[in-house]
């Protein structure tokens, strides 16, 4: 016999998801906003840094990421916040159509793997333009051209060692960078999540028995 259908925890996990869904986009407006130096006591700028800048502040304390003078710490806490918020949505949702509560493991296990990939593919984006500018050689003066090596030279210096320029300056690193992240994304990340599957369908057949 399954389990009875709970709907006001079905909306409550939808709410939740929806709350914190708006609540990431009104960090990403403040930082995207802080680009272009507002005024700072505009009725706009003052709303959204009472409600982020605490979150930013702490982020920037817990995970202080710079590279290249750019600070990471906002992109990380978002990534956080999202993190939170499906997965508490989520499991509160699977509660209600019936799952056991055990079922925030492969939810947890599953956005920890969304919240990796993410990563992952940003680094690949960036890597992948640190090659094509390599390749292009354009000014080193170019203000992209020194935000690109300015971020990704951190990641890619342990490689030196190991991976000197060749002719012409030819920087092999971003390759073997781009290729370590292949690797990680399409084999390590992808039989992870094969290997999470079987969790959902034996709380599933649980629930239904």
């Amino acid at each position: 016999m399954g389990t009875a259908v709970n709907p006001t925890l079905i909306y409550l996990g939808q709410i939740i998801y929806l709350v914190f869904t708006i609540y990431v986009w009104l960090i990403v407006a403040r930082v995207l906003l802080s680009w272009i130096n507002p005024n700072p006591y505009s009725p706009v700028m003052r709303f959204l840094g009472k409600i982020s800048d605490p979150v930013l502040n702490k982020a920037r304390r817990l995970f202080p990421l710079t590279l290249g003078g750019f600070d990471f710490s906002p992109i990380l806490a978002i990534m956080v916040i999202h993190l939170t918020g499906v997965v508490l949505g989520q499991w509160l949702m699977q509660i209600g159509q019936g799952m056991p509560a055990s079922v925030v493991v492969p939810i947890l296990a599953v956005s920890l793997m969304n919240f990796i990939s993410s990563i992952v593919w940003l680094l690949i984006v960036l890597m992948g333009i640190r090659f094509i500018v390599a390749l292009v050689q354009p000014s080193p003066y170019n203000i992209l051209v020194r935000i690109i090596y300015g971020i990704t030279e951190p990641l890619l210096s342990p490689l030196r060692r190991f991976f000197p320029p060749l002719g012409r300056g030819l920087d092999l690193r971003p390759v073997i960078f781009l290729l370590a992240l292949f690797f990680l994304q399409w084999v390590v990340i992808k039989s992870s999540y094969i290997g999470i599957r079987p969790w959902f369908s034996g709380l599933a057949g649980a629930a239904a028995v």
